[in-house]
């Protein structure tokens, strides 16, 4: 208590002193100010003046004064800016006209003191603003520190390369040292607070070239993803271990201003070519605010990321409901500052009993249904597994949400539904036909919204790719074909939110994944972003398809179209129902029959007649080196056709075909 207690006083006794060391220098200066003045303005008087003590005093008090109305006894030495200098110009002002005014009452001031009054407020402003302003210059212009500092250069001189400049300049504890700023918008030769403008992105690729730089800053963030990539890959071409760092095209410029700090360093996601999605946060905000939503699967990637997006919205409850309850306790965790009404509820989905309670409790308005098994080859493994959840789980949720009148069940699908040639893909394709059966007997507004690989997920490539630069190598795929769609889960989790603000029931939205990326590229990619080169510091070894993984991954059955929905990256899905819901319900209940009877032999066949397009593999057939290659040469010429605007993948080349070959059925 007694050392909180000195610390306080010593904090207080600080500030005081601090306090009366700005005051006596600027009382000094001042002083300084009305001495020049009088002396400048002797030689012009008619008659020999006396020194005009009483006013000279009036003023400089008044001055004072005004400095300390505008607060410039507590601002910090080391930090002085152009805003502080503004209010020294405003105190000086304020104390010199009041000067002024009071002299009218009692002094009765002639021409001599208007002019010496306006002269020493002018030697005021430079005197007392160089005071203020002596200590940075001394830091940033004398006291310059000896450690060599990277050699940086900044692309995008705008607002946001304005002001990271500005923060480099400050803070000597960036250890940068920009020699050159370039942007193909700004004339080059220009001068940004000292720095020059030495062309655009050409001529920056040239400056790399002859000059040994460490760091490139990307403070460019509109720049199209297309454009950013094409700039990485041509820097690391020239310079592989170079550092390159981008502001995010996401921060806000409002109340807080673009620094340093903000940069960071090239991700995947820079370079995939996606453009950021537009959202319609009006819509999704309705569908949230002060509503009870709950969240099956929230302290998975897509489930975390879904309560996180709805904490910001401000529900009545938020439940985030999982069978792990260490990510829920991270999760719930990290949104305490959100001051969220978050409920975490440890439970499986598959546990009718336990839900019923949930949902009884809670009666939630919406629900977001995430949980999953997801894992392809572990599910391969255990059948019954993804059948108890991906099934059994959405069949409970989806008839509790029916009875306790749930306004809207949004589940989260994937495109390996789509002539599934794996259990997780048949039992996920499962799950959105008994919400579309569901759809057909209650109020609750029941949609699925499909889409692809979210970078950064759990048990995805990007994860396992890093820890594996990270072990030296090599780098394990299964496929050099193999190409997949991707998407932050950022942009998946609010497509999914605003698909299901704006579904009417019944729906199978699919998102626009863009153009589909080859795992073999991305590998390459991540390999030169750690400042390697791929086949060289890190090899690519190609182990062979898994059971149940597909070389091209589709978001619609050849039977499917799509129609146009208001908004551009969100289609729906022309789903053909092959069962009705009393066929659906028992069929489902013969496969929980065989897994309880042990018959996990029989689950696959099953599977098959729910989901006709389900094709199901034995051992994957290795096709020779020679095939290899002719295949693959073939597989990178097929196109993407489209319909309504949304691109279609037609990859089934001949590939798959002779893959099928060796097809269960």
């Amino acid at each position: 208590m007694e050392v909180e207690s000195y610390k306080v006083k010593y904090k207080y006794i600080n500030r005081f002193t601090r306090g009366l060391f700005f005051l006596a220098g600027d009382t000094f200066a001042l002083l300084i100010s009305a001495a020049m003045a009088f002396l400048i303005l002797s030689p012009f008087s008619l008659a020999a003046r006396p020194v005009p003590v009483e006013f000279t005093a009036m003023m400089v008090l008044s001055i004072l004064v005004g400095l300390a109305f505008f607060r410039m006894y507590v601002v910090n030495w080391r930090y002085m800016s152009l805003r502080e200098l503004v209010r020294i110009f405003c105190g000086v002002l304020f104390g010199g006209f009041t000067a002024l005014a009071i002299s009218e009452i009692f002094l009765s001031p002639g021409n001599f003191e208007y002019a010496y009054t306006a002269l020493t407020m002018l030697n005021a402003l430079l005197l007392v603003g160089g005071f203020r302003i002596s200590k940075r210059m001394y830091i940033e212009l004398v006291s310059a520190p000896k450690k060599r500092k990277k050699h940086t250069i900044i692309f995008g001189g705008e607002s946001e390369g304005e002001q990271i400049l500005r923060d480099i300049l400050k803070n000597e504890h960036w250890n940068l040292n920009v020699r050159g700023m370039f942007d193909d918008r700004i004339m080059p030769g220009l001068l940004l607070h000292g720095t020059r403008f030495l062309g655009g992105k050409k001529k920056m690729m040239e400056y790399i070239r002859e000059h040994d730089v460490d760091q490139l800053i990307v403070a460019f963030p509109e720049i199209p993803k297309k454009d950013l990539k094409e700039i990485i890959d041509e820097v690391k071409s020239i310079r592989p271990d170079m550092d390159i760092k981008v502001l995010p095209s996401f921060h806000s410029l409002s109340d807080d201003p673009v620094g340093v700090k903000h940069i960071r360093d090239i991700s995947i996601e820079d370079i995939l070519g996606r453009e950021p999605v537009n959202i319609d946060m009006d819509t999704i905000r309705n569908s949230i605010t002060g509503k009870t939503v709950l969240v099956t699967g929230g302290g998975g990637s897509i489930g975390s990321e879904l309560v996180r997006q709805c904490a910001k919205l401000d529900p009545a409850k938020l439940v985030m409901l999982d069978v792990d309850e260490t990510e829920l306790f991270h999760v719930e965790n990290e949104l305490k500052s959100l001051n969220a009404n978050l409920i975490p509820c440890v439970a499986s989905v598959a546990d009718k009993n336990k839900m019923d309670r949930v949902m009884r409790e809670f009666e939630p308005d919406v629900i977001f249904h995430a949980a999953a098994y997801k894992h392809v080859p572990m599910m391969e493994s255990f059948p019954d597994e993804a059948i108890r959840v991906n099934v059994g789980g959405t069949h409970v949720l989806a008839e509790l949400a029916c009875k306790y009148g749930v306004d809207k069940f949004v589940m989260v699908s994937t495109d390996k539904a789509v002539n599934p040639t794996n259990v997780m893909g048949a039992t996920k394709r499962v799950a959105e036909e008994i919400c579309m059966s569901f759809n057909d007997i209650c109020n609750t507004k029941f949609i699925s919204v499909r889409f692809g690989n979210v970078l950064g997920s759990r048990g995805s490539v990007v994860p396992l790719f890093m820890e594996q630069i990270s072990n030296g190598g090599p780098i394990t795929l299964t496929d050099s074909r193999m190409k997949r769609y991707f998407m932050t889960i950022p942009e998946a989790v609010l497509l999914v939110m605003q698909a299901g603000s704006m579904g009417d029931g019944g729906e199978v939205f699919v998102l626009d994944m863009g153009e589909p990326v080859k795992i073999i590229d991305m590998a390459r990619d991540l390999i030169r972003l750690h400042g390697l080169e791929p086949d060289k510091d890190i090899h690519i070894e190609v182990t062979g398809l898994r059971p149940g993984e597909k070389l091209f991954e589709e978001l619609l059955n050849a039977e499917e179209g799509v129609n146009e929905t208001d908004h551009k990256e969100i289609f729906k899905a022309i789903c053909i129902r092959k069962l009705e819901k009393d066929q659906l319900d028992e069929k489902i209940g013969r496969m929980f029959e065989m897994i309880h009877k042990g018959d996990i032999a029989s689950i696959r066949g099953m599977l098959k007649e729910i989901v006709p397009t389900f094709n199901y593999r034995g051992k994957t057939r290795k096709l020779s080196g020679k095939n290899l290659s002719e295949k693959a040469k073939e597989s990178d010429k097929n196109t993407h056709g489209s319909k309504n605007g949304h691109a279609i993948s037609k990859e089934k080349s001949a590939i798959e075909e002779e893959e099928e070959a060796s097809v269960v059925h």
